[in-house]
């Protein structure tokens, strides 16, 4: 969970199919995308220590914590669903204040009223 108000946590699921190394190379692509926004930080979340030889945590490999403005939260939100329809399997949850969001790509008018109401909520700086 994000240890200050003005973080958001991004945890990618990429469905049964994704390994470690897909995606460890997912959550960089997107952070790469996230870093070309007005946000302060995007970086990867921080596990404890790994066995010897191993490739890492899946969760980690797969979480960000992104630090920005709430005003830049919307450009986030629009950012995240672009990237969403060109990586089809994949879904994004995120998490700030306590409050969690699920994004797929190509949500259904009930869901982008859900991410719109999520949205403005966060925008405004508010806890859920």
């Amino acid at each position: 969970m994000p240890d200050q108000p003005n973080q958001v946590m991004l945890s990618l699921e990429a469905g049964p199919d994704a390994d470690p190394e897909d995606l460890g190379e997912l959550t960089s692509r997107l952070r790469r995308e996230l870093l070309e926004l007005e946000v302060d930080s995007v970086e990867r979340v921080r596990g404890g220590s790994a066995p010897a030889g191993a490739k890492g945590d899946p969760v980690t490999l797969a979480s960000l914590i992104v630090t920005l403005a709430p005003v830049v939260v919307p450009a986030m939100i629009t950012a995240l669903q672009s990237w969403l329809n060109r990586h089809d399997r994949t879904s994004v949850t995120l998490e700030r204040n306590g409050a969690k969001i699920t994004l797929t790509g190509n949500p259904s008018k009930e869901q982008q009223q859900i991410v719109n109401a999520w949205m403005n909520r966060q925008a405004e700086g508010a806890t859920p």
